[in-house]
């Protein structure tokens, strides 16, 4: 996602060489050669009926699971001890576990052609148009979901629509994280200012970011390199296309039919230009080398708009900054009508060239084994996207500090607002950026950026 200078999430490492396309057409190619050389050209269907009527209900005998996850760093360390104790617990499955997989989307795809994927996949859910499209993922039947016990009713409904593709589900929703407002009290209070009026609107953000930059210290960031930009573009664009900024109700990245941008309006311009303005108040960039997080710790950094992964190292009770780490909801363009950036992590079987049942009924052994001990993963900071997690007490009545300011995330569900799904977002994740950057940085009009950014997208869209 670019330096880490912004402190904005990667679930994994970040891609520094090439734009996304290129990997992907580097993929086609490494697929092809393998295909060639194993004669698969073509997946086969999804096991017919074997797959969907009966379902996969009880392990019958021993198997052996690969699982592949973008995860690194703390996630993927805690998402290994998971799986761990998962294998430990259920004996007749083994599973190589490989986290954090480097370039994961290029040897995902290449895997699938190859003849060789893992068989569970940890990936966003912005991936699953793209996978499928790429005849990657196995389709989850209803009925079967039901049978082992993975029931819709069960999930938040807002991330368990939004992770729909063309009216079918290939991925079980495991959470949900997305952008809301962390603030430094003691910061906040030296400065002037009263850390129990918080900003409720962008304008009033931007006044507490202003008065709060003096010497070394900044009020408030955005992320101004890599994909961060469009995460953090798309949670304003929502925001004012929700407020109905110059009659750009339906504001997007895309429009409703996936053909063309539907950014270069009214509601873009606002979402940039306010990108655009932190940037300036602020005094930004940071010194080289010099994270978002690190001044936050060090009472440099007044405010952010960030993710609940970052709880697991702020709120650490351990931590410089837990004792004053403040989470509230992200200001909004129209408190009236509120939307916040919103994605999520999912769990997916890998379409193989052959289905193997007995792998089938591991992988879903393993991803109900997931779906019920969630709560663990929530230690990362990441809200459970099942329920009755959400409403158990062991949730509930967490002493633990990144649980308490998850109820920030929680509490706002019905606001948030997911990427669309589409088979060409990672191309315009990778290739916007760099031109919503140069906005955000001063170098060209937020409306140019808008317009060059628009004839890249319809660019990207149209092959």
């Amino acid at each position: 996602m670019g330096p880490p200078v912004c402190g904005f999430h990667t679930g994994g490492k970040a891609m520094t060489t090439g734009s996304r396309r290129a990997i992907f057409a580097g993929a086609a190619r490494i697929a092809a050669g393998a295909a060639t050389a194993t004669g698969l050209f073509t997946l086969a269907a999804c096991g017919g009926d074997s797959g969907g009527g009966s379902g996969p209900i009880k392990l019958k005998q021993a198997v052996s699971l690969q699982y592949w996850s973008i995860l690194g760093g703390a996630d993927g360390t805690r998402m290994r001890d998971m799986t761990a104790q998962y294998t430990k617990e259920q004996p007749m499955v083994k599973i190589e576990d490989v986290q954090g997989v480097d370039n994961f989307l290029v040897k995902f795809v290449a895997s699938v052609v190859a003849g060789s994927p893992p068989d569970i996949v940890w990936i966003r859910q912005t991936y699953i148009a793209g996978f499928v499209e790429k005849d990657a993922l196995l389709p989850l039947l209803p009925k079967e979901l039901d049978q082992v016990g993975l029931k819709a009713e069960e999930f938040d409904q807002v991330v368990w629509k939004a992770s729909e593709y063309k009216g079918k589900r290939y991925t079980v929703p495991m959470d949900i994280h997305g952008y809301q407002f962390f603030y430094h009290e003691a910061m906040v209070r030296d400065g002037g200012l009263d850390p129990a009026k918080v900003p409720t609107t962008w304008a009033e953000w931007l006044d507490w970011a202003t008065r709060l930059t003096k010497d070394d210290k900044r009020g408030a960031t955005v992320p101004y390199s890599g994909a961060g930009i469009n995460w953090f573009f798309h949670g304003f664009l929502k925001q004012a296309a929700k407020a109905n900024v110059g009659g750009a109700s339906t504001a997007d990245f895309f429009t409703a039919d996936g053909k063309k941008a539907n950014f270069n309006n009214p509601a873009g311009v606002e979402a940039l230009q306010i990108m655009a303005d932190i940037f300036k108040r602020c005094n930004l960039p940071f010194p080289d080398g010099v994270a978002s997080l690190d001044l936050f710790e060090q009472k440099k950094l007044g405010s952010m708009i960030n993710g609940p992964w970052n709880l697991n190292r702020l709120a650490d009770p351990k931590g410089p900054a837990a004792a004053e780490l403040r989470v509230a909801f992200s200001p909004q363009r129209d408190p009236k009508n509120p939307s916040w950036w919103a994605q999520s992590h999912q769990v997916a079987l890998a379409k193989p060239t052959k289905v193997d049942e007995d792998k089938r009924t591991g992988s879903f052994d393993f991803i109900k084994w997931l779906n019920d001990h969630i709560l663990d993963w929530s230690k990362a900071g990441q809200l459970p996207a099942n329920k009755k997690v959400l409403a158990s007490d062991a949730y509930q009545k967490s002493d633990l500090l990144v649980h308490k300011h998850l109820k920030v995330w929680e509490k706002n569900l019905a606001s948030a607002a997911f990427m669309p799904l589409h088979p060409k977002h990672v191309e315009v994740e990778n290739d916007l950026p760099p031109i919503l950057e140069k906005a955000i940085r001063g170098q060209i009009s937020v409306q140019a950026a808008l317009a060059e950014g628009e004839t890249l997208v319809n660019n990207i869209l149209s092959k």
